[in-house]
């Protein structure tokens, strides 16, 4: 994963609501699996296994969080399940075929969690967290320069 998409996801983690950082999950996801596609393609073996161990590790998280006294929780538990055969036979056996597998339905469980975070007010799990502002600066040399302020001064714990 490259530098600009972990602080892209550090920053939506930060000002995300509960059901958002689940959608947070099923991007990580989707983007390692793209990665783990493209190391194959590349014939970079260390970095095909690192996408899918990380590809692994947030299916994990997402089977782990599911609240069993639900229904539709049981449901996503075989699919999860599945998805995660699907990555070990990627990873063991070099079968690249089943990631577009992975994909669609990564893809598909995204667009509906997506529009039950689009109606979720619940607010940022993150209260203590920093407002960011970005914008360019540009100077007479014809560069830019991000840049980002802290709002509040006020980071941390509060007593």
């Amino acid at each position: 994963m490259k530098s600009d998409s972990i602080k892209t996801y550090s920053y939506r983690v930060s000002q995300a609501s509960k059901s958002d950082l689940i959608v947070i999950l099923y991007d990580i996801a989707m983007e390692s699996v793209q990665d783990a596609q493209a190391a194959y393609r590349e014939k970079n073996d260390d970095e095909y296994h690192a996408s899918l161990k990380r590809a692994k590790r947030v299916v994990d998280e997402l089977e782990s969080s599911l609240d069993m006294q639900y229904d539709i929780s049981k449901e996503l538990f075989k699919i999860y399940v599945s998805m995660m055969r699907f990555l070990v036979k990627a990873d063991a056996g070099h079968d690249v075929t089943v990631l577009d597998t992975v994909l669609s339905m990564l893809s598909k469980l995204r667009k509906s969690f997506y529009e039950v975070s689009r109606q979720d007010t619940t607010g940022p799990v993150m209260r203590n967290a920093e407002q960011v502002y970005a914008g360019l600066t540009y100077s007479n040399m014809g560069t830019s320069t991000e840049i980002a302020e802290n709002a509040s001064g006020n980071r941390g714990y509060t007593v």
